[in-house]
């Protein structure tokens, strides 16, 4: 492993990175390996730049063409030549020795990404663990076992502190825009390294402090809770099984869509109509995505197989 870039996404975000980029330095100056530290700027309007040049003149910047929020990494990642690539919101703060625990995972070849382990701000509890898929009423749900906090496979990392192995991501083609601007996209990516072959960890000696949240606040777009619940579906009709359990997912859906109207609220009918009119538009160049029923389970059984054991040496 030659190098590594600590790639750190930023709109109008000063008042995060005051608290993210002197901990990323330290991070990168006690990294085992070759670190460098980028701000990749989505086009602020604030003077954020001015002030990392100014402030941080070690750190480079590199500003992307557009606002295209996560999806930026996207242009970003062919431009690169370091071996792994870690990429941070800018609502975080970083432990001293976030980078080793990462990074010694990538001595294996069929590693692709290594999710760090995440704290509320105030440090009082985790708020991330293994992530698993599970099958309930004709929906298939993903959720963080927060009180797992050992080293394990994942359904996914976290896109906002996750470290990826740079060549892979090309290879698949990033973050899949089906997902714009946000959630489930890297729900997305790594069940597509699954497929591949390409193990996901869960390291819980990386820690992370997060402002669950706060980099959206700058966005004009859609509620988060309404882009989860969409893209939810979008995952599930693009990639997950749909034949077995009709008759619970319908009934499963009546039942919300009556509870909802019955104490006048439209909200969840209203977001799963619109979801469901454009998937019907897209749905043509995304049908090679959905997996059988047979490849679903070794992928669930790959994720709980015991992680391959790995030295605590330094990488």
């Amino acid at each position: 492993m030659k190098s590594v870039c600590l790639a750190i996404l930023n709109f109008n975000g000063r008042k995060h990175l005051e608290h993210l980029l002197p901990t990323a330095l330290t991070a990168a100056k006690n990294s085992p390996i070759a670190t460098w530290v980028l701000v990749l700027d989505n086009c602020s309007t604030e003077g954020d730049l001015d002030w990392v040049h100014g402030a941080f003149p070690e750190v480079k910047t590199m500003t992307a063409p557009k606002n295209d929020y996560l999806f930026s990494y996207n242009w970003l990642f062919p431009q690169l030549k370091d071996d792994i690539v870690v990429i941070l919101n800018n609502d975080l703060r970083l432990d001293g020795h976030f980078l080793e625990p990462l990074l010694r995972h990538f001595d294996r070849s069929d590693v692709f990404a290594v999710s760090a382990s995440s704290y509320d701000w105030e440090g009082r509890q985790r708020t991330s663990g293994q992530s698993r898929l599970k099958y309930n009423h004709g929906f298939f749900r993903w959720y963080f076992e927060c009180k797992r906090q050992d080293l394990c496979h994942t359904l996914f990392a976290s896109g906002g502190f996750m470290a990826v192995d740079r060549s892979k991501y090309v290879e698949i083609n990033g973050f899949s825009r089906l997902f714009f601007p946000a959630y489930c996209e890297d729900v997305d990516l790594c069940f597509r390294a699954w497929r591949r072959g390409w193990r996901t960890i869960y390291e819980p000696e990386s820690i992370v402090w997060h402002r669950e949240h706060a980099s959206w606040e700058v966005s004009p777009l859609a509620k988060a809770n309404v882009l989860y619940l969409r893209h939810s579906l979008f995952f599930q009709w693009s990639s997950l099984p749909m034949k077995r359990g009709r008759l619970k997912r319908y009934w499963s859906l009546a039942k919300i869509f009556i509870g909802e109207l019955l104490v006048g609220k439209t909200e969840v009918l209203k977001i799963y109509s619109k979801a469901w009119l454009d998937w019907i538009r897209m749905r043509k160049g995304f049908k090679s995505m959905r997996v059988s029923e047979l490849e679903l389970q070794r992928i669930q059984m790959q994720i709980e197989e015991k992680v391959n054991s790995i030295s605590r040496e330094k990488v």
